[in-house]
């Protein structure tokens, strides 16, 4: 950017009109025009004497930015000032601290104890909310995952919560103390002299008594020259400002974070509003999840509204928001109650034909033999009089089947037909206009065998489980005898490096 831009820039940053700022540096408004234009450029006199008026030198008018230069000058002053008004703030509280009696400084230290502990308080309280809640909304992950989660969100509360603590801390102490100590002393020494002026004034005559008002009067006006008067706006320190300001840019980086969140499942619900014309056959299942969806998506609306303004410090519309709100819930609780009316007209079918495919598979009798599979409801026993265990799966052809002995133990599990997967989805589009659902799922294991053979196997299924409970115990147990195992290590080598800390100042009191 050359000097007609910064010229143009200058003039409208100072709120100049080109008539105005013609004045100023002595030429006509149509030489000014030209100079923002580019059609001519000022003698050397006349920009010598804009840098003289605008504070800036030669090489930032003609070849470098004015607004970047102004920003840079201007964050360099903010800087300064942070770094005045901290070192402001510590003389305060020294010369303060130094006009204490010792009583006072005794309850100045249990008020400041009090308010540290009554901060800890409160963002310990909400810490376990936010880790309950957070809990909750992650049971299921793996725990690996969990614990870095944990561990990284944990670290970011601490560091919010004692940086908001510092400064609800300081600005406390600075209205408490800083801002009202020395104004009750100039209350104090101005009662103090107006009691003392009513009991003088009934033994001295008048000439005394001028003469004792004018020393007083000194003497009050050299206190008010020792004293720091209050401040009666409760400004905050700007230090405070800047800790506070660097906190509200990381909660707004956390705002875009989870904005990008709900961005993405904005979209998302009109993908599912368009996927939804895929059972419009269902009639009020569709109309009621139609209205739903809407409801979601002004909700979602709503909420990157809010998200928006706040990073962009605009100010909400807090009626139209509510509105938008209420609207939004009261459509969702109409789509709920339409999809309960029109899920009555669905049937719940149990199809054995859907089980197009069985296996069978023969073991031989064990003593520690046992069949484990996930629900028992569909494991059904069947007596003979044969010695083996023959075993009969079912299952339909979106499905494929594992059946394998494991250590004495039949271990059946079921899983998806990735080839049959699409002809799946087919079929249960199709059900579900149709109104009816069914399990395509489903797996139905027969198991034929003596009576004495059921026997053990369900006596074998009832011992291996409570084995697995006691090897979890003991693993458990296992776990928590290394961990006080770490915990002692951990108290030995602390008790060793207190005692080489007490050596050390031994040493350093010896040389002293």
């Amino acid at each position: 950017m050359k000097l007609p831009d910064n010229l143009k820039n200058i003039r409208k940053e100072n709120n100049l009109s080109q008539e105005q700022l013609a004045e100023k540096l002595g030429v006509s408004r149509q030489a000014v025009s030209k100079w923002e234009s580019g059609q001519s450029y000022p003698e050397m006199d006349k920009v010598l004497l804009i840098c003289k008026l605008f504070n800036y030198n030669i090489d930032e008018l003609m070849n470098e930015n004015v607004k970047e230069v102004d920003e840079t000058k201007q964050s360099k002053k903010n800087l300064n000032k942070y770094i005045d008004d901290f070192f402001d703030f510590i003389t305060k509280t020294v010369n303060m601290l130094s006009s204490m009696t010792t009583k006072q400084k005794i309850k100045c230290f249990i008020e400041q104890i009090i308010c540290i502990m009554f901060l800890v308080f409160i963002f310990s309280i909400l810490g376990s909310v936010v880790l309950s809640v957070f809990q909750e909304l992650t049971r299921g992950i793996h725990w690996t995952v969990f614990s870095v989660i944990n561990n990284v969100l944990s670290s970011i509360y601490i560091i919010i919560a004692l940086i908001i603590g510092i400064t609800i801390f300081l600005h406390i102490f600075k209205i408490r103390y800083l801002d009202y100590y020395e104004y009750e002393v100039i209350k104090e020494s101005k009662d103090k002299i107006a009691d003392n002026e009513k009991n003088e004034a009934k033994i001295i005559n008048e000439n005394n008594i001028k003469e004792k008002d004018v020393k007083e009067n000194n003497t009050l006006e050299n206190k008010k020259e020792k004293i720091i008067i209050r401040d009666p706006k409760h400004s905050e320190a700007k230090f405070l400002n800047a800790i506070l300001k660097a906190v509200l840019w990381f909660i707004k980086f956390i705002a875009i974070f989870i904005g990008i969140w709900f961005a993405f499942l904005f979209v998302g619900l009109f993908v599912l509003i368009i996927l939804s014309f895929l059972f419009v056959k269902t009639g009020l299942v569709f109309w009621g999840s139609l209205l739903g969806l809407i409801s979601l998506i002004v909700i979602n609306f709503i909420i990157l509204q809010v998200i928006y303004n706040f990073i962009v410090n605009r100010k909400s519309r807090k009626f139209r928001i509510g509105i938008g709100l209420i609207a939004s819930l009261a459509l969702g609780g109409i789509s709920i109650g339409i999809m309960l009316i029109g899920f009555t007209k669905f049937n719940y079918i149990e199809n054995d034909e859907i089980l197009s495919n069985e296996d069978i598979y023969t073991f031989e009798m064990t003593d520690n033999l046992s069949i484990n599979f996930w629900n028992d409801n569909n494991l059904e026993y069947i007596e003979n009089d044969s010695d083996e265990v023959k075993i009969i799966v079912k299952y339909s052809e979106y499905y494929n089947i594992k059946v394998i002995n494991k250590n004495n133990t039949i271990e059946i599990h079921n899983y998806s037909n990735d080839i049959k997967t699409i002809d799946m989805i087919r079929t249960y589009i199709e059900d579900i206009n149709n109104k009816k659902i069914q399990d395509y799922g489903i797996t139905k294991i027969y198991v034929y065998t003596s009576k004495e053979n059921i026997d053990k196997l369900e006596a074998n299924k009832i011992i291996k489980y409570e084995q697995d409970l006691e090897n979890r115990l003991e693993e458990m147990y296992d776990e928590n005898s290394e961990l006080e195992n770490t915990i002692e290590d951990l108290k030995e080598e602390i008790e060793e490096k207190d005692i080489e800390i007490q050596e050390l100042k031994e040493q350093l009191q010896e040389s002293i």
